[in-house]
């Protein structure tokens, strides 16, 4: 139950400063103990990271507030392109838990990134909570069994 915690622990701070490396630490974690699944700890690092990401999330919604990034934003080519990912992602969920989806289950866009953009975005945090949470645990869940054949 003790690395049941420290992995959720990990994976929060992992998400939330990125040289902690979760793949690193779930491998290590994996390969030395027999007692843990390979789907139950990549659900719980994977819980802990999305918490993380909430983190980043929940910074990101006042991004545009900040003076540099209000000057970079004020020309209307950028205007028109955060407007076009704005409406892309408001009132689609399927969309934009599919673009949560894929970035934390392939790391296409970065999930880190990711993160940020949808705070920023404003996308539904349930759906980009619940997305992620999926997306992540399906990629650590494939990284362990990839472990397992290697250690076995």
């Amino acid at each position: 139950m003790k690395l049941f915690w420290l992995t959720f622990a990990f994976g929060a701070v992992s998400a939330i400063i990125p040289i902690f490396n979760m793949e690193a630490y779930i491998s290590v974690l994996f390969a030395s103990t027999q007692h843990h699944s390979a789907l139950s700890l990549a659900f719980v690092g994977s819980l802990g990271q999305n918490i993380g990401k909430l983190v980043w999330y929940y910074l990101s919604l006042g991004a545009l507030d900040i003076p540099w990034l209000k000057r970079r934003m004020d020309t209307p080519k950028r205007q028109a392109s955060f407007e076009r990912w704005r409406s892309y992602v408001h009132g689609r969920p399927v969309m934009s838990g599919l673009l949560t989806f894929v970035s934390a289950a392939l790391g296409f866009p970065p999930f880190f990134a990711m993160a940020m953009v949808a705070g920023t975005l404003r996308m539904n945090v349930v759906v980009f909570f619940v997305a992620g949470l999926v997306g992540r645990t399906l990629f650590f869940w494939a990284w362990l069994l990839g472990v397992g054949l290697i250690f076995s």
